[in-house]
């Protein structure tokens, strides 16, 4: 999928402290109808669960750090799954020995401070189908 996008808004803003960053953002696109974006967002969390997706396992092994992190980046896109928005987030985050670790988000980091930026888009947003070959849902593929 190659699709040119424009700008349509850009919502820039400060999730609620004590939220989860992607239960909250899940909730905000919904209610604003936004099914097509780009998201960013930095911080800090009193807690994360990240993980990384095991292809020849096909299922994500998950993470749990428990201790205040610096939310470095995180960043990803807003597509429809099953005809709801659908946040696809990977972040970084801080630990306060510096060390980093990051991966791909799930319900569970609980926001100390995050400031957001959504980028939307106008236009058709991508759709998130199964994809056989990796076990993930994935944005439909061109035909090459």
């Amino acid at each position: 999928m190659s699709d040119i996008y424009s700008a349509k808004k850009i919502h820039q803003g400060r999730m609620p402290q004590g939220s989860d960053l992607l239960k909250w953002l899940t909730s905000y696109l919904e209610e604003n109808e936004i099914g097509s974006a780009a998201v960013s967002v930095i911080g800090a969390a009193s807690a994360v669960k990240l993980g990384a997706y095991d292809f020849k396992e096909g299922h994500y092994n998950t993470f749990d750090i428990a201790d205040e992190v610096e939310i470095l980046s995180c960043v990803g896109n807003v597509s429809l799954l099953e005809g709801k928005p659908f946040a696809h987030l990977h972040m970084i985050v801080g630990e306060g020995d510096g060390r980093t670790r990051g991966g791909h988000v799930f319900e569970g980091c609980c926001v100390i401070v995050a400031e957001y930026q959504i980028f939307e888009f106008e236009g058709a947003a991508a759709e998130r189908t199964l994809d056989p070959s990796t076990g993930l849902k994935l944005w439909k593929a061109e035909k090459i």
